[in-house]
């Protein structure tokens, strides 16, 4: 029988994911759902692994999955249906990413891998690729100790202004995330990996590329992916 809250991540996931896509794809080394994961056992994908301090770089690595038991969704004495991914080496990769033709192997000019779990309201960053200096700057109005209203995540570079995220109420549970930055596509522009997330329960890693980027842009959405908690 499943356990409650294995209802509510199931309705989350639907509604989030009914219309995507799986030519391009970002996962993590982690446990998932079932039928959150498309991957593939023994399918190459490219992995941002780190090498040393604030450093990382992209490399192709075989990623395993393995089936498991679901500790939120699966009965006892029921069929496993989690799926664990893993990949080949000693260290893991940050991301691995699939069907993403910008991305190449090599090393990787990084700015920041940050994971603040509660990026309010007056919350300021410097982004550098290279000489080139970028800001992600988040705005709005605090509604009480909870809930913040018009919250805006955006992100500027030499002038240029893009608003990333934006939600007319947050709870103070639920905010975004920047979880990478840097030249991840080697044009020398900045790109970044954020979770997108809009519920305490969900976790949507997204990645924007600046190669991908409309005429008076940044970065661009290229592909996301969603995953929930319980």
């Amino acid at each position: 029988m499943f356990k409650p809250c294995s209802i509510l991540a199931s309705t989350l996931l639907l509604s989030l994911v009914a219309s995507a896509a799986f030519a391009a794809d970002i996962i993590e080394v982690t446990d998932y759902h079932g039928e959150e994961l498309h991957a593939k056992s023994g399918s190459t994908w490219m992995g941002l692994f780190p090498t040393k301090a604030g450093q990382f770089e992209l490399r192709p690595t075989k990623v395993n999955i393995a089936i498991v038991r679901d500790e939120i969704t699966d009965d006892p004495a029921g069929p496993k249906t989690g799926k664990k991914v893993t990949a080949a080496g000693k260290v893991a990769p940050l991301f691995l990413l699939d069907g993403v033709p910008a991305l190449k192997a090599g090393k990787v000019s990084t700015s920041k891998t940050y994971q603040k779990e509660h990026p309010d309201i007056g919350f300021k960053t410097k982004l550098n690729v290279g000489a080139k200096e970028s800001t992600l700057t988040v705005s709005g109005t605090k509604k009480d100790s909870e809930w913040r209203n018009q919250y805006k995540i955006v992100l500027e570079t030499e002038g240029v202004k893009q608003t990333v995220y934006e939600r007319k109420e947050v709870s103070d549970s639920s905010f975004p995330s920047l979880l990478w930055a840097g030249d991840l596509d080697g044009d020398g522009k900045l790109d970044l990996i954020m979770d997108m997330t809009n519920n305490y329960n969900v976790r949507d890693v997204t990645l924007f590329l600046s190669t991908k980027a409309k005429q008076g842009k940044l970065v661009e959405k290229i592909v996301s992916h969603v995953s929930t908690g319980c």
